[in-house]
This record gives C-alpha cells, structure tokens and sequence, in this order.
C-alpha cells in the first residue's frame, strides 16, 4: 500500500541540530569530569530522552548533576542554534514539492520543534501540524506520539510512512506497524536498517517510495 500521509521527525531529519546539541552536552560533561567525546554523545544520545541522557551522564560522572545542568544545557544549546543551526540539505525541495500531507513529530518539546524551524525557514510548512512528546507523555521508542499524529490526520498506520534518524524512532515505527525510511549513512546506516527501516542517504530518494 502506498502512503497516504508522512511524519517526519524533526532533529536531524528537518534540522541539522545533533552535532551541535550533542556536542554542547558532551563539553558540558566534561566540565563536570566525564570522560564523554563529541562523537560517542552523537552515537549515544540521539534521537533519545533528557531523561536517558541525563542519566547516562549521572552514572558517567558517578554522581548526580547540578540542579541547573538543563537550564545551562538549553541556553547553551540555543545560543549555538542561532548562530550555526542549518535545515538538512535537500529537505526544503522536498517539502515543497510533496503532494501528500505531512507533519512533524518529535522528543523535542514543541517549543524547541518551533524555534528550529523557524531558524530554517521551514515553519511555515508545518506551523498547524506539530507534535511533541511531551504532549503525550510518551516518548520514542514508545510509539505514541505517532499514532497519535496519524489519528489527529485522520489516517491508519497502514497509509503512514515515517522518516527518521534514530534508532529509537525507527523502533516506535515499526511498533506503531507504520512504513519507516532511515536517513542515514555509514554504520548508523546499518543499525537502522536492523531495526526495520528502509535506509535513505538523501532526502530527495523519499520520493522513490511514495
């Protein structure tokens, strides 16, 4: 059955915002005393909760973080965003020339989902049809917050096809029984593909599977 609807998830997906928030959390680990690398925090950390990664910092460090570890975090990570954040390459031609409904659906809380997208001249294609786990209370790999966002579009999981980068989105997919394609490369690749996507390398190969 071909698609009738798509969810796209918003980090690394729609904005190219991992490097830089996984980067900010790792420097901020080590100026706490974790050893924690750019590169193991990108691996590690996303397309996942606050909640796993702020645990997984605590049981790095041995310790419990400062109270204002995620206010320093977000303001950091915000300032960054302004300054560096880019939409991924391709993802404006795709959005303006897709003929099916679409919506965006993310861990985010749906005010960082706005920001981003507004960064990156993408807003305006989904300004009313935004979702976020924190609405739901229920984050990827629970597959909530998509079913969610195909039921409030009046579509079945049968007719919706999900883009994702993370592992943990790739599994809420398919355990919401959707179609999932895996933007990704490399290793990172591979391990969406394991866990039920059909990979993509660029945004513009979605349209190969409408």
């Amino acid at each position: 059955m071909k698609p009738k609807f798509i969810i796209f998830d918003c980090d690394g997906v729609l904005v190219d915002t991992e490097e830089i928030s996984c980067g900010v959390l790792a420097e901020e680990a080590r100026n706490l005393g974790a050893d924690l690398s750019n590169q193991e925090a990108i691996e590690t950390f996303a397309g996942t909760s606050y909640s796993f990664v702020f645990d997984f910092i605590e049981k790095r460090l041995g310790k419990k973080l400062p109270e204002n570890f995620e206010d320093i975090y977000r303001k950091r990570t915000f300032e960054e965003f302004e300054k560096n954040l880019q939409p991924i390459p391709g993802i404006h031609d795709v959005v303006k020339n897709l003929k099916l409904p679409f919506c965006v659906a993310s861990n985010a809380p749906i005010y960082k989902v706005e920001f981003n997208l507004k960064l990156v001249k993408l807003f305006s294609f989904f300004e009313d049809n935004i979702f976020s786990a924190y609405q739901v209370n229920a984050w990827k790999p629970d597959p909530t917050l998509f079913l969610t966002a195909a039921k409030s579009n009046n579509f079945p999981p049968s007719e919706t096809l999900v883009i994702e980068d993370s592992p943990s989105g790739v599994q809420a997919a398919v355990a919401a029984n959707m179609k999932v394609l895996g933007f990704a490369k490399g290793k990172k690749a591979e391990i969406l593909q394991s866990k039920g996507a059909t990979v993509i390398s660029e945004m513009k190969e979605i349209f190969n599977h409408l």
